[in-house]
C-alpha cells in the first residue's frame, strides 16, 4: 500500500502565544518542539558579559529539528533530544514514533527559521497581545519553579527577543491566527 503525503506544519508565536496548545489539538500527528534541540550550554559562546543568550535562534540546533522532521515526515520513527531548561544542557533522548495520519508539526519561536520554513508545506502564526503571553509564561515559569520576579525580569528579555527575531518571520504565514482566540479552542 502507497503511503500518502506527509504534511509539515510549522507554528510560530511568541513564548506563551499557544503554539504547544495549538500543536496538541492535531491528533495523530508527531509533535516536535524547537525547545528539544536546545544546544548544550556547553556548545554555546558566551556574550562578552559571561552570560549566554537562549533566546537567539543561534542556541537552538534548527538543523537537526529539521532532519527529525524530514524522518518523520517519511514514516520514521526518530530519537530527539531530552533538553532540560534548569541545567541547560541534555540530559537524554526520547523516541517519538512516526505520525498516525501523516502530519509532522514542528512548533516553536523558531519554527519558520531556516531550513525549517523550507520544509514546512504550511505556516501558521499565532499573534497573541503581549499582556497574555506575558501572563501565560508567569504562569508556566512559576509553576516550573522560577521566582514570580524572576520570570518578569526574563519576560523583558523575552519580549527584546520576540521583536528581534519572531515577529519579523510572521510574513512568512500562510495563516495567521489571534491567540486571544484560542482560549476556547481552535477549529481545524
Amino acid at each position: 500500500m502507497r503511503r500518502r503525503p506527509s504534511q509539515i506544519i510549522a507554528i510560530c508565536g511568541g513564548s506563551g502565544s499557544g503554539k504547544s496548545t495549538l500543536a496538541r489539538k492535531f491528533v495523530g500527528a508527531a509533535v516536535l518542539a524547537t525547545d528539544s534541540f536546545y544546544k548544550d550550554v556547553d556548545d554555546l559562546k558566551p556574550k562578552e558579559d559571561g552570560t549566554f543568550d537562549f533566546d537567539h535562534p543561534d542556541a537552538v540546533d534548527l538543523e537537526e529539528c529539521a532532519d527529525a522532521c524530514i524522518k518523520l515526515a517519511d514514516g520514521e520513527d526518530v530519537m530527539i533530544p531530552v533538553y532540560e531548561m534548569r541545567s541547560a544542557k541534555r540530559v537524554g533522548t526520547q523516541l517519538v514514533p512516526s505520525p498516525k495520519n501523516a502530519i509532522v508539526i514542528i512548533e516553536g519561536i523558531y519554527s519558520f527559521h531556516s531550513p525549517l520554513h523550507e520544509i514546512a508545506t504550511l505556516r501558521i502564526f499565532i499573534d497573541t497581545p503581549i499582556d497574555q503571553r506575558m501572563a501565560r509564561r508567569l504562569r508556566r515559569d512559576v509553576e516550573r519553579g522560577r521566582s514570580t520576579m524572576e520570570s518578569i525580569k526574563y519576560s523583558l528579555h523575552v519580549e527584546e527577543a520576540y521583536s528581534r527575531y519572531v515577529e519579523p518571520m510572521r510574513h512568512l504565514a500562510d495563516l495567521i491566527l489571534m491567540g486571544e482566540e484560542m482560549r476556547g479552542g481552535v477549529s481545524l
